[in-house]
């Protein structure tokens, strides 16, 4: 099957997760992106969505979400973006900055 968006998954001995999401992520496959994120429940996440070609307010959910599981377990979720890149600019059109105020994190200095 062939799919405009990349989700690949790492662990690091802490118990951090990296998923990084690239491609277009949106409504016609956020299905596989949240059962991506479902199979790393239990410890800290970290995603990179650096690599986001787009993102629709269906993944901006799932991430708002995945932070509220993750903090629900007691375990931290981070997400790696762009400044000024589509993650970043899809989070601001939404209105959802204060949503994603503490998880999101800059790749600049």
């Amino acid at each position: 099957m062939n799919q405009a968006y990349h989700v690949d998954s790492t662990s690091t001995p802490r118990e951090l997760e990296v998923l990084e999401l690239s491609g277009e992520c949106g409504i016609r496959n956020v299905v596989e992106i949240a059962a991506a994120f479902e199979q790393r429940l239990g410890g800290d996440l970290r995603i990179d969505a650096r690599g986001l070609a787009s993102a629709d307010v269906a993944v901006l959910q799932l991430l708002v979400s995945a932070s509220k599981s993750a903090a629900a377990t007691g375990h931290d979720m981070s997400i790696d973006v762009e400044p000024g890149g589509v993650l970043q600019l899809a989070v601001d059109r939404a209105g959802l900055a204060p949503m994603f105020r503490d998880i999101l994190r800059s790749s600049a200095a």
